[in-house]
């Protein structure tokens, strides 16, 4: 028996003058002139949740089969991130709906989806347009499969989404920190921080004077991760706190935009540590960072 589901996410906070627009898997965001038949569901939420749900323009629509790779919940969230890495957003997903059709078609669920993505006041740029659609639809083209593979990537998108939610600033850079190094590490042996800022301006620049500056940049960042790591957040100020946070989600930000353009980049930081450092060396040739 196949259990089979229309899934409903309305979306919050999210401005698109657009009606309808497809991404894989048959999900469609799509401007709701009524609301989905949900009768039976609004009993498991308050009167305020369920006007705010509803009165949503756009909803995240799909159909999802019982057992399926890729959960729901897993399904939004890289919708979401797919636009994080566009840009800074405020978009949200409060309430999951699944209205069940044929074998399952008397099962009705509802869920909260009690992590959210957070932001850092000042940088939101709400309004979203039709090209930052079309990159976020690359990006989720891209995300969808190694979701899938389960590999190393999927590691470091776990730990990018964790770093989105947080909403201490600490735990937050601990959290992008940690995805950078998830998607540039490939050995153990001392000396990680400068083969780490390597990796990252190798990646991200072709020029040496770009490079020298993307080094530097990691560097310095990964310096107050270990500051907090170890305890020495008191060098920290705190009027520095979110401007840092800031440069490290831009970093996170800059190295997937890179890295999921490029199907060799994809394919290479998929394999063993044998495998990355040697595609990442041959990247490195020729250039001695600071």
């Amino acid at each position: 028996m196949i259990r089979r589901f229309d899934v409903y996410a309305p979306l919050q906070d999210f401005y698109w003058s657009g009606r309808n627009f497809a991404f894989p898997s048959n999900i469609v965001l799509k401007r709701m002139d009524n609301t989905p038949d949900l009768s039976g569901l609004e009993s498991f939420v308050s009167k305020l949740e369920w006007e705010e749900a509803t009165s949503s323009d756009h909803w995240l629509t799909f159909q999802w089969v019982d057992g399926a790779e890729i959960t729901p919940s897993e399904i939004i969230n890289l919708f979401l991130l797919s636009l994080w890495l566009v840009k800074p957003i405020r978009a949200q997903v409060a309430l999951k709906f699944e209205v069940g059709r044929e074998d399952a078609e008397n099962e009705r669920k509802m869920s909260r989806l009690l992590d959210r993505f957070a932001w850092i006041p000042g940088t939101i740029d709400p309004d979203i347009t039709d090209e930052d659609l079309r990159l976020a639809l690359s990006y989720y083209s891209a995300l969808e499969p190694l979701c899938r593979a389960r590999g190393r990537l999927n590691n470091a998108m776990v730990l990018t989404v964790a770093g989105c939610w947080s909403h201490g600033w600490q735990t937050a850079l601990i959290c992008h920190a940690a995805a950078a190094e998830t998607l540039l590490t490939y050995a153990t042996r001392p000396g990680l921080t400068r083969r780490l800022g390597t990796s990252y301006a190798c990646l991200v620049e072709s020029d040496a004077s770009a490079r020298d500056a993307a080094f530097s940049e990691f560097v310095s960042l990964y310096r107050v991760r270990s500051d907090i790591v170890h305890g020495r957040m008191h060098n920290i100020s705190k009027a520095d706190t979110l401007p840092t946070l800031l440069r490290f989600q831009n970093l996170t930000r800059k190295l997937w935009n890179v890295i999921l353009t490029s199907s060799h980049h994809i394919s290479a930081l998929e394999l063993d540590d044998a495998g990355r450092e040697a595609y990442l060396t041959r990247i490195q040739c020729g250039y001695t960072p600071p």
